[in-house]
């Protein structure tokens, strides 16, 4: 396994379970870290894990190395490195292990933004043990997303996976579009999805009021609060 570097936030009294947090392209794991605390996570008993992206490409606004999960040009979504992908996936599995052994795969969600939802809905949809849910905001479609799994289908365990997709309708980046095909592509394989439409553009969870916090307290059984005031995490480049 690819060692992984990760940022943490251990929840402030009994750990209840545990969110994975998966960055954009550009981005930093404290981005997603300030969406974690808004949601007052660790106050509710959620561990988050916020791990960085180990790839660096240039960046399309400044051509200045970024960190990315795979080298992708933002501008052609329709052409994903496929070994880039799975070799993120290699370097994630063991931090995955690592936190589902600590607290159980039934409670933990993956979550990611732009293209760490499409790495955290891969990873997740791969993944042996059932987890709790994935928490998507501007994910991307890849081509074939049959093609990216184990007999072209979801593992087993998660076939019916909770999934929870956010995105914002002035994205010109990740147009909405994208967000919405993939809705209705895992709603026809079973999977319960819970979809969210956003006013806002390229940003990760903007917006994002009661309905994260109401999914993650369903899947997770646990409460989680939320935040009456929305905020805007930086945005990727």
């Amino acid at each position: 396994m690819d060692r992984l570097e990760y940022e943490e936030t251990e929840p402030a009294g009994t750990h209840r379970a545990t969110v994975i947090w998966l960055h954009g392209v550009g981005q930093v794991p404290g981005d997603l870290r300030v969406v974690a605390e808004r949601f007052g996570l660790a106050e509710a008993g959620v561990r988050g894990v916020f791990p960085r992206a180990p790839v660096e490409a240039p960046s399309l606004l400044t051509g200045l190395p970024v960190p990315c999960w795979f080298p992708q040009n933002l501008f052609a979504l329709d052409r994903i490195d496929v070994p880039g992908l799975l070799a993120a996936h290699r370097s994630l599995i063991g931090l995955l292990r690592a936190e589902t052994e600590r607290i159980g795969a039934a409670r933990t969600v993956v979550a990611g933004f732009s293209q760490g939802a499409t790495v955290a809905l891969t990873l997740a949809l791969r993944h042996g043990e059932p987890l709790a849910g994935t928490a998507l905001y501007a994910p991307f479609l890849p081509p074939d997303l049959s093609a990216l799994l184990p007999e072209g289908r979801p593992a087993p365990a998660n076939s019916r996976l909770p999934v929870w997709i956010g995105h914002g309708a002035r994205d010109w980046i990740v147009p909405e579009r994208s967000g919405s095909v993939l809705r209705d592509l895992l709603a026809s394989w079973g999977h319960p999805v819970t979809w969210q439409r956003y006013p806002g553009g390229h940003e990760p969870f903007a917006g994002v009021r009661a309905s994260l916090p109401k999914f993650l307290t369903e899947v997770l059984d646990t409460p989680v609060p939320g935040l009456a005031e929305s905020g805007h995490a930086a945005r990727a480049s």
